[in-house]
């Protein structure tokens, strides 16, 4: 069996597994998805031996089997959608969804924009909301979400909250240390810089074999950390 099947294996559920997971039928769970009321499959591995996620698009595979794949977390989001569709019908629980992931995703930001990092696509210098880049940020997360794409990149996307968390955090490191590339920290800068890392290696998901070389968790923990902990030590 494949380093990848394992990872697929350990984080994820196949489309029987998960429609079993969330106590509903496959042809009830595909409905679900047509609806675009929850998150899709992370990963669809193909019976010509490739895989293709939201994130990464299309790579070739081995011994992996064919199927698609969902975070087995991700049966909160079915559990929700059911409720929903129960006490407001099939036709409004969709959208009913959607605002409740946006109001807890933007409110989520609000509140770490002064406390964790200032989004200036979202936020002006004096915490003044920019209604236009704020809802476009939610936005485009709400489609990342049907997707599957937190799935991939979030360890623990069980609420918006929790995936904004892990947003925040790469835009931040993302900004000190110019995407990972930066060699040159000063000691001081590493010690500030570090808890970040830590913070967000937590929040990050470790990504499956087919894509960790090029994964946000190599970039800004694995290959950024070693150099920040030698810098302290200059």
């Amino acid at each position: 069996m494949s380093e990848l099947q394992l990872y697929l294996n350990r984080h994820f559920l196949n489309k029987a597994q998960f429609a079993a997971a969330c106590a509903i039928s496959e042809a009830e769970l595909n409905d679900l998805l047509a609806a675009q009321i929850l998150p899709g499959p992370s990963y669809v591995v193909s019976e010509n031996a490739t895989i293709n996620s939201a994130v990464f698009g299309e790579s070739d595979v081995t011994d992996t089997v064919a199927g698609e794949y969902f975070r087995g977390c991700h049966t909160v989001w079915c559990e929700r959608a059911k409720q929903l569709v129960a006490e407001h019908g099939e036709t409004a629980a969709p959208e009913l969804m959607k605002q409740e992931f946006m109001r807890d995703y933007i409110a989520a930001l609000t509140e770490m924009n002064t406390s964790v990092w200032h989004l200036r696509d979202c936020f002006e210098a004096d915490g003044t909301v920019n209604i236009a880049g704020l809802a476009e940020n939610a936005e485009l997360h709400w489609k990342h979400f049907l997707l599957g794409t937190f799935g991939i990149c979030t360890a623990n996307p069980v609420s918006a909250a929790e995936i904004a968390c892990k947003g925040v955090l790469q835009e931040k490191l993302s900004h000190l240390t110019a995407n990972g590339s930066k060699t040159d920290f000063s000691a001081a800068e590493a010690r500030g810089i570090l808890p970040v890392v830590d913070a967000f290696a937590n929040a990050a998901m470790w990504f499956s074999p087919a894509e960790y070389a090029r994964s946000s968790r190599k970039r800004l923990v694995d290959d950024l950390r070693p150099r920040l902990q030698a810098a302290m030590t200059m």
